[in-house]
């Protein structure tokens, strides 16, 4: 043979790069995708920020867990949930189990872990009294690990109904014996999950072209440009499902629910006065919650408080430290989607630097204003002899 045809079978989650908040900011070292992974190796940090080996077994913890949509498998949620809407049967109650939990179910997945806030609302827009999660138990279960992160979409699903009007008893986990479920079948002739995932798989190597290599030469990706990378900001699944599913929730009354910030995939931002427009916080943010416009001189950073997960990249690369998240948010911003205003003031030009800076009541950067501060201090410690310390 001339050439070697080399098919390389498609691991079940895949990564997107520039929506990981740790390939965007070295500074930060999330690793909510490995905390609830219950395979040792199955996650590996690398330089393009996360990386699924084959050990993984597609529980789908690490797609769960991830806020910015970075990881997604191959049953995609939008396709889990057209599973979902061909067996919600309206007025009754939808229940979702795992293959441990002993009883009829009408999705049973591999493990509950798999659940976003999505997935668990999508019976009640098919119009569901209720969402029931069966729960066996976790602890003699080899996901174990996994666990705290479906109790977690539990209790954020449950404080979105409750944004909503409906009631947290909108949402609730059931206890059940351990045993095998019994999936009940929907009403339309849908494939069987396994055979649609392997059909999923051979797609997607066919439209791949089928890598031809020849003998001796390997195969060889030039790495693109970090600079050319950052610029794009991908579209986060997990966020856009999510917010296309709200509206379509039947009597909502929205009302509002201030929650905690801290390990919510939500947040609220607020910008201070030291803030210079280098826009460094619109362009590492992997969601595009931040845009920035600039008109007749006048600079204004805009912020989608909808489609922020909560990274805190903009936090942690501001120089200038002129970004804060507030340590609340209210739900109410998933389904009003306010885009507001964080700062707006003319540019000006320092006039030591010569760089610009926003509007302000010195004439220098706050750059420059910090190294004059600095300067002052040194001068005055030396004119006066030095301080304390300095005389003992």
């Amino acid at each position: 043979m001339n050439a070697i045809v080399e098919i390389r079978a498609e691991l079940p989650v895949q990564v997107e790069s520039s929506l990981c908040s740790r390939f965007r900011c070295t500074k930060l070292q999330c690793a909510a995708c490995a905390i609830v992974c219950p395979v040792p190796g199955a996650v590996r940090f690398v330089e393009q920020g996360v990386e699924i080996t084959e050990v993984c077994v597609a529980c789908g913890a690490c797609a769960s867990a991830c806020p910015n949509g970075a990881l997604r498998l191959l049953e995609s949620d939008r396709r889990l949930a057209e599973r979902i809407r061909d067996r919600v049967r309206p007025a009754a109650a939808f229940r979702i189990a795992c293959t441990r939990a002993e009883g009829r179910a009408d999705v049973v997945l591999p493990c509950l872990s798999r659940l976003t806030e999505a997935i668990v609302l999508e019976p009640i827009r098919g119009g569901a009294a209720r969402v029931e999660l069966l729960d066996p138990g976790c602890s003699g279960c080899g996901l174990k690990k996994a666990a705290p992160q479906w109790k977690k979409v539990l209790m954020f699903s449950r404080d979105i109904c409750e944004s909503a009007g409906f009631g947290v008893d909108r949402v609730a986990r059931v206890s059940v014996p351990s045993g095998k479920p019994e999936e009940t079948r929907g009403r339309s002739t849908s494939p069987n999950p396994r055979r649609a995932m392997f059909r999923a798989i051979a797609e997607r190597w066919k439209a791949s072209g089928a890598p031809v290599l020849q003998e001796g030469e390997p195969e060889q990706t030039p790495a693109e440009p970090f600079r050319d990378v950052v610029q794009r900001h991908h579209e986060n699944p997990k966020r856009s499902d999510l917010l296309e599913m709200l509206p379509s929730l039947p009597g909502v009354k929205l009302r509002s629910k201030v929650i905690s910030a801290a390990g919510t995939p939500l947040a609220d931002l607020e910008v201070n006065r030291h803030c210079v427009g280098c826009n460094v916080c619109e362009t590492l943010c992997p969601v595009g919650a931040l845009r920035h416009r600039e008109e007749k001189g006048t600079y204004a950073l805009e912020f989608d408080s909808a489609l922020c997960t909560g990274c805190r990249v903009c936090e942690a690369v501001c120089f200038y430290q002129a970004i804060r998240v507030r340590e609340t948010v209210d739900l109410s911003v998933l389904f009003e989607r306010p885009r507001v205003t964080l700062i707006s003031a003319p540019r000006r030009t320092c006039q030591t630097c010569g760089g610009t800076y926003l509007d302000g009541s010195s004439e220098f950067c706050p750059l420059c204003q910090m190294s004059g501060s600095r300067r002052d201090a040194i001068a005055r410690r030396f004119f006066t002899g030095g301080n304390q310390s300095d005389r003992s």
